[in-house]
């Protein structure tokens, strides 16, 4: 008997618990970091794994049921069979200084939670989701927290935290936090209901510092994470619009970059880039293709975006100044100078793969690849 990992394992974010009880399930997109490749535990019926968290202190509770167990069943194989240990593995990545040892304690961790919790850290930016607020005539708003591992109360809140990119970053790790150079930034959710306050984790951010020569600091992003209960809700897009005008701000910092970004995270980063570039005029003063290196080098520095970022970005405000689509669009001369000069950008990005092909296979490979381009672009045009 086998059970699918991902299928099984429960995360639970609760805020109350037994009466009244208000728990938030959610499965993990990822358990392979934790039971193998495969995402498979052998010897079990019926098999659950219950994974719960405070919504805000994230003190932990870890279950195991099951209806049946491999070795209390009688078996006609001569070689006894064993089960899979389901347990160690996960302790082993668990944070045990939050980590209850019985439904009844942790019950009371979540009651206690709901009245006292309060986010560790300093807090630098608040929002409202006013359709949320007005569906539920609570007071809710949201907090962004900026910590340090220097912070021994953030240290431990972190550690409970950690385990998150496990189940939801593909590839992930844990950060090193006795790294200084370490910034971790925290969503909440605050909820005032009837003059208690209360908070739940949305998501949060660690961005790491690489020196910049001669004398700043480079932000790249690491781990990034808005918590399937409050995902398609605009939290990504407001915890990375904040982080992104942090640097900005400071003049200790030469630009933001992103660490093997997922698609999901590219799309939201694209959409507030452009949205931000439009509105600041980035590309007001830009005729038409092509544009020097110059002129791009000159807006990756005033907007703090790596080469790659500022090149796509532009490249989309230069398609939608173009604007026609159709027949109309690919004859006219502003659009073929355009296609001349992405067209150009990636042959430049794709040498060694093409290197080897005859002279119609490159410039078929490379046309190809253009029309892919800009329908992402026009794509992501749409959604601005």
């Amino acid at each position: 008997m086998e059970q699918e990992g991902e299928e099984e394992i429960n995360d639970s974010g609760m805020e109350e618990e037994e009466d009244g009880a208000d728990v938030v399930q959610f499965h993990p997109a990822f358990t392979y970091p934790i039971y193998g490749e495969h995402e498979r535990v052998f010897g079990y019926k019926g098999l659950r794994i219950n994974l719960n968290y405070a919504a805000g202190s994230l003190a932990t509770y870890f279950e195991v049921e099951y209806a049946k167990r491999i070795d209390q069943m009688e078996s006609s194989s001569a070689i006894p069979l064993k089960p899979d240990n389901v347990d160690e593995p996960m302790r082993a990545v668990l944070s045990t200084e939050a980590m209850c040892q019985t439904r009844e304690e942790f019950a009371q961790c979540v009651a206690r939670d709901t009245r006292e919790f309060r986010p560790a850290g300093r807090k630098v930016h608040e929002y409202e989701e006013q359709s949320k607020e007005q569906q539920s005539g609570e007071g809710i708003r949201y907090e962004i927290y900026e910590s340090a591992f220097e912070d021994a109360e953030f240290r431990k809140y972190h550690q409970r935290m950690q385990t998150m990119v496990l189940f939801f970053i593909e590839g992930a790790q844990f950060i090193d936090s006795g790294d200084e150079r370490w910034r971790v930034y925290t969503l909440f959710e605050r909820l005032d209901l009837g003059g208690t306050v209360s908070y739940s984790l949305v998501g949060f951010c660690t961005m790491y510092r690489f020196y910049h020569w001669p004398d700043q600091w480079r932000a790249r992003i690491s781990q990034f994470l808005i918590l399937p209960p409050f995902q398609g809700h605009g939290h990504g897009s407001a915890l990375y619009r904040h982080i992104y005008s942090a640097v900005l701000a400071d003049p200790e910092y030469a630009d933001l970059t992103v660490e093997d970004p997922s698609e999901a995270f590219d799309d939201m980063r694209d959409r507030n880039d452009m949205r931000y570039l439009l509105d600041h005029g980035a590309f007001d003063a830009i005729g038409s293709a092509p544009v020097d290196s110059k002129t791009v080098l000159e807006l990756q520095h005033r907007f703090k975006l790596s080469k790659r970022q500022m090149t796509r970005c532009l490249e989309m405000g230069l398609l939608r100044k173009i604007g026609a689509s159709g027949a109309a669009l690919t004859q006219s001369d502003e659009f073929k100078r355009y296609s001349l000069f992405v067209k150009r950008r990636i042959y430049a990005q794709n040498t060694d793969l093409l290197q080897d092909l005859d002279d119609d296979e490159k410039k078929k490979k490379v046309a190809e690849s253009f029309a892919a381009v800009v329908d992402d672009y026009r794509r992501i045009l749409s959604l601005l």
